[in-house]
């Protein structure tokens, strides 16, 4: 069940993460991330995230118990912080 809960959650983490990183690039901002920027180049981007999502997905099912836990857990916590960073350029962004 946890599982479940962690592998919905790093879904939607990751849409949310695909719409604020558009806002931000749309008010302005760019991405700073060197490889993500070379696959929004070349429109690559979206293709990109979905096979690392479902590639993070299978490790998290495969693996035995508690390492696919923790592996949910940091991927989730590492994609928290993304985004956490995202609304933070939107609000600033939306002071200018």
């Amino acid at each position: 069940m946890i599982l479940f809960l962690l592998a919905t959650l790093f879904i939607i983490l990751n849409v949310l993460d695909v719409t604020t990183t558009g806002k931000v690039l749309r008010n302005g901002g760019y991405e700073a991330n060197p490889i993500a920027r070379l696959l929004m180049r070349f429109h690559l981007f979206i293709p990109a995230k979905i096979i690392m999502v479902l590639f993070i997905l299978l490790t998290m099912i495969m693996t035995e118990g508690e390492t696919g836990i923790m592996t949910g857990l940091i991927c989730c916590g590492i994609y928290g912080f993304i985004l956490w960073n995202n609304f933070r350029t939107i609000r600033l962004q939306s002071q200018d």
